[in-house]
């Protein structure tokens, strides 16, 4: 799997273990490791997406990502079609000239209006579409529309980084009644709140989803627990991940970056909380995986594993298998450094045995 499709994961993961990280930050509480079901809906997870990216890479398909904030299948390119948006030009001059031409007695609809709203995004033309998304808000009174303008007028505000709009419309998500129905609002605002580093605002919409939160979907339970982690809440991220896992493997409409994310960060936050015997059990089921990007992740947290462990010699040999092997990611860097650190430890280590010095390495 290539580089690009673990940038979700290493935004979190590689951050927050690095070994300064590791050695000197304060553990939480400890979280009790996985269930037995848990634990088989982990691996069901892992051999889910193995088998989603072998199909793909037979294939020689790239990973088939959704667009941010459109949803739009990535797979599609973004090359231009002229005959396309000839067409939907067409479409909007039909409409918006029966609009003026039918005077005062005209008929409004906001079905037309959201018509020509989408229009108008499909050219690209945002500031456009929100006039029109506007217009449709105003004549649905009976608020038939109102979950598919409310979704794709927010949208709309962040492909047009209208940041004034974007406020107003995640205020307005945050007053609904319920989430039900506007599960994509809800998502596309905490993306944007992360994207904006706005930890305020993002702390509210985190509140009102955890008010309403017995039947949440999968996606955007997601969202919500790597906004969590974002936050450094890592005990509240694992509760929503050990959700996820609950049930087994399927996609749940998660890309594959964003499921590879949910195997490395539960490991991940037993290993921060201190918790080497689940991370370590873990770390084992990565590495043992026929994805090239798992198994090195695994590797990788078993060798920082050894070496906080004192073993620094079964570290120094598992960093340099992680340092030679097929590129992953940035934290390879990091291995090759540790290959070098440990190797010099155990020597100290070593020669330090006949002066009794040796056991000042031992943890």
């Amino acid at each position: 799997m290539t580089h690009k499709n673990y940038n979700l994961k290493q935004s979190l993961a590689v951050a927050s273990v690095t070994l300064v990280c590791l050695l000197c930050c304060a553990h939480s509480a400890s979280a009790e490791g996985l269930d037995n079901r848990e634990s088989d809906g982990y691996l069901q997870w892992m051999h889910s997406l193995e088998a989603v990216i072998d199909n793909r890479e037979e294939t020689g398909l790239e990973e088939g990502n959704l667009l941010y904030p459109f949803d739009v299948p990535g797979w599609q390119g973004d090359e231009t079609r002229p005959y396309r948006h000839l067409s939907i030009s067409k479409a909007i001059n039909e409409l918006e000239r029966e609009w003026l031409l039918r005077g005062e007695s005209r008929t409004e609809s906001a079905l037309v209006a959201l018509a020509n709203a989408r229009n108008y995004v499909n050219l690209s033309e945002y500031d456009s579409a929100t006039v029109w998304f506007d217009k449709a808000a105003e004549l649905d009174t009976e608020r038939n529309f109102f979950q598919e303008i409310s979704k794709e007028r927010l949208a709309t505000a962040i492909a047009d980084r209208d940041s004034l709009s974007m406020l107003t419309a995640i205020t307005n998500t945050i007053a609904l009644s319920s989430i039900t129905g506007h599960e994509s609002a809800f998502i596309l605002s905490l993306r944007w709140l992360l994207i904006q580093r706005d930890r305020e605002t993002l702390d509210l919409v985190l509140q009102k989803i955890e008010s309403d939160d017995a039947n949440l979907p999968d996606r955007l339970r997601f969202w919500v627990a790597y906004s969590l982690a974002y936050r450094q809440d890592n005990d509240a991220s694992l509760k929503h991940l050990r959700i996820l896992i609950h049930s087994g493997g399927l996609s749940r409409d998660l890309t594959e970056s964003q499921r590879s994310w949910v195997l490395f960060a539960i490991p991940d936050f037993f290993f921060l909380a201190g918790d080497h015997t689940s991370s370590q059990t873990l770390y084992e089921v990565l590495a043992k995986s026929e994805s090239p990007a798992l198994s090195t992740w695994g590797r990788y947290q078993i060798a920082n594993l050894d070496f906080l462990n004192g073993r620094y010699l079964r570290a120094s040999e598992g960093f340099k298998r992680v340092c030679d092997a097929k590129r992953q990611g940035s934290w390879q860097d990091q291995a090759c450094e540790m290959t070098k650190v440990a190797s010099e430890i155990e020597r100290n280590k070593s020669k330090g045995e006949p002066y009794g010095s040796g056991s000042f390495y031992n943890p």
